[in-house]
């Protein structure tokens, strides 16, 4: 699980407290009906990140409100961006887990 929190570089505000770290559930059915899917798939094989869409998962993921991850410094959306994409790139998937000895 501590691979899904963030630890933001400069503190927000979120539901009228500071926030220092971000903590992201998994995203269900319902997440992707609501904020559509966060990648954009281009012809010559590359795959490129849409913000907007992103920024939902965000807020929705992590429970604060958008205007919260629109105050997010760059460093800390990109840290963001980099705990919810693998959940759509299958890469959480490729990690061996020791534990079951993989």
């Amino acid at each position: 699980m501590s691979d899904n929190i963030v630890t933001l570089k400069k503190p927000i505000s979120a539901h009228g407290d500071e926030v220092k770290t971000l903590t992201f559930r998994e995203p269900n059915g319902d997440d992707v009906m609501t904020c559509g899917y966060p990648l954009q798939m281009h012809g010559d094989g590359s795959v490129v990140p849409i913000a907007g869409v992103v920024g939902k998962y965000i807020s929705r993921l992590a429970n604060i409100p958008a205007s919260s991850v629109k105050a997010l410094c760059l460093t800390d959306f990109q840290a963001c961006m980099a705990v919810v994409l693998p959940f759509f790139t299958g890469a959480e998937e490729s990690n061996p887990d020791p534990a079951n000895g993989d």
